[in-house]
């Protein structure tokens, strides 16, 4: 079964590699969901595999426990959801003139080695390999941001290189000084001194002071591409300017990726000096990130760069979760990477088919959006009442169990300002949702048409967000509860 960890990467690479000597489009669609297809068979497989005999490993390189398989489901979901809805959006996209038909095998291309690139990442044992698939997600994603090649993509998209290798050579510091303490704790035996397994291991003899000095740096590091505060500024950029479907997997996936990191640093610096260091520190980034995101929600016009700060705000309630710990705070986070992951795919779908329709992100032009296309319509409303925290929807369920843990672990403070931010930031969206949904269309704006492609990627996704606000089925349970205590070092 480790092959199988091997294999699962290789799968978008064989595909991506195939389209680039393809000029049909069907044939491109018909790559792109057997890929998804593959990678989700193969993503069941690893996963039924580590819940039923533990964590695999393959040659130091790869791993698979509970923690990567929250990842990897997210990563196969957000795949075969976006593959399905770019049928209808490429067509209309080469319609419309946006992309040249000659450039499709780039973007395909592309699309699969980004998916490579963020599975290789969460395989990632060695913390090596991690940070150069890190690397790797950059520079494949950043080609897709700015892919249009027009005057604000490539901007945005050079100022997503730059931010985030800036920062993540923090993380690439922050990784060798971890190496130091692991090769030091070893005798100076450099073997297996990078695998998380082994370091996670040995945890308790790494020299504290060096690991606290590592964290601070992955924490900056590795939050520079997670989006959070105050190193989120390359995000509401190249959310707003990529392709909608990139859009999707940048919010829904990639950032999760980048998290994934801090997830992983984060277990090593609870078992070398305690619970307390990396937990504060998590919780004063999560909470700084949901603070600075809610006067730029309220404030905004742009719909993509109103969802790329939403990110931020979510991406601080994952740290928050991680921060205040314990087994229902940690399980919380988990479950809202999942959470967040869906609805974020889910109104970027709908923010795609908002633009090919009204022609602007500017929300001010947008109106009567469910009178122009009742389905896209239908999904903004409920994408924003999940994003906004309001029950029945996933992210509530999440939400709350952050609340519910934060005040069993009496930080009360703490809980209030979430709180406070939350309802603000409440109000905001379902204001802006709501002027973008009702009213009357003007007569340029193209009713009706919407893609049954674009429509059946949208009703997925909603299905899940809604189902995960109702229950959380118990495959689903164990994997997330076993993903907090690998987390927890239990």
């Amino acid at each position: 079964m480790t092959t199988l960890l091997w294999i699962l990467p290789l799968v978008p690479v064989a595909f991506g590699l195939a389209m680039l000597g393809v000029r049909d489009r069907r044939l491109f669609h018909a790559l792109d969901l057997a890929s998804a297809s593959a990678t989700g068979v193969l993503v069941v497989i690893v996963a039924r595999t580590v819940m039923r005999d533990g964590s695999l490993r393959a040659a130091g390189v790869f791993a698979a426990d509970a923690v990567t398989v929250v990842f990897l489901g997210l990563i196969a979901l957000l795949g075969l959801a976006t593959a399905i809805y770019t049928i209808g959006w490429m067509r209309r996209e080469v319609a419309g003139g946006d992309i040249e038909e000659r450039r499709l095998p780039a973007y395909f291309a592309l699309v699969q080695a980004f998916l490579a690139t963020m599975l290789v990442t969460v395989l990632a044992d060695n913390l090596g390999v991690l940070w150069i698939a890190m690397e790797g997600t950059t520079i494949t994603s950043a080609l897709l941001v700015g892919f249009r090649r027009d005057r604000y993509g490539l901007e945005a998209a050079w100022k997503y290189i730059i931010v985030t290798t800036i920062g993540i050579s923090f993380g690439l510091f922050g990784t060798v000084l971890v190496y130091a303490a692991t090769a030091h704790a070893l005798g100076g035996a450099a073997a297996g001194a990078m695998n998380f397994t082994t370091i996670a291991a040995m945890a308790h003899r790494l020299d504290p002071g060096i690991v606290r000095i590592g964290f601070i740096f992955v924490i900056v590091g590795y939050g520079t591409k997670a989006g959070l505060a105050p190193m989120h500024m390359w995000l509401p950029d190249a959310h707003s300017q990529a392709p909608s479907p990139v859009s999707a997997l940048l919010s829904g996936a990639l950032i999760k990726c980048a998290l994934f990191g801090i997830i992983r640093f984060h277990t090593i610096a609870r078992g070398a000096c305690g619970p307390a260091f990396s937990g504060r520190l998590l919780l004063l980034f999560g909470l700084v990130s949901v603070v600075v995101a809610t006067p730029f929600i309220l404030t905004q016009r742009d719909l993509k760069r109103l969802l790329g700060y939403h990110s931020v705000e979510h991406v601080g309630i994952v740290a928050l979760g991680l921060g205040i710990g314990g087994p229902v705070g940690t399980y919380a986070a988990f479950l809202h990477v999942l959470n967040h992951g869906v609805t974020k795919a889910l109104v970027f779908f709908v923010a795609g088919d908002a633009l090919g329709r009204y022609g602007s992100r500017d929300m001010g032009r947008i109106r009567g959006f469910l009178r122009a296309a009742p389905f896209a319509g239908t999904f903004l409303m409920l994408g924003a009442f999940s994003l906004a925290g309001t029950p029945p929807f996933s992210i509530f369920v999440s939400e709350l169990l952050v609340l519910r843990a934060g005040i069993a672990a009496g930080r009360y403070v703490t809980v209030a300002i979430f709180l406070a931010m939350v309802v603000v930031i409440f109000a905001g969206l379902i204001h802006h949702a709501g002027k973008m949904a009702f009213g009357e269309p003007d007569e340029a704006v193209r009713r009706g048409g919407e893609a049954p492609s674009g429509v059946l990627a949208m009703g997925l996704l909603a299905a899940v967000m809604l189902l995960l606000g109702l229950t959380v089925p118990p495959g689903l349970d164990r994997i997330l509860t076993r993903a907090a205590e690998v987390t927890l070092g239990s």
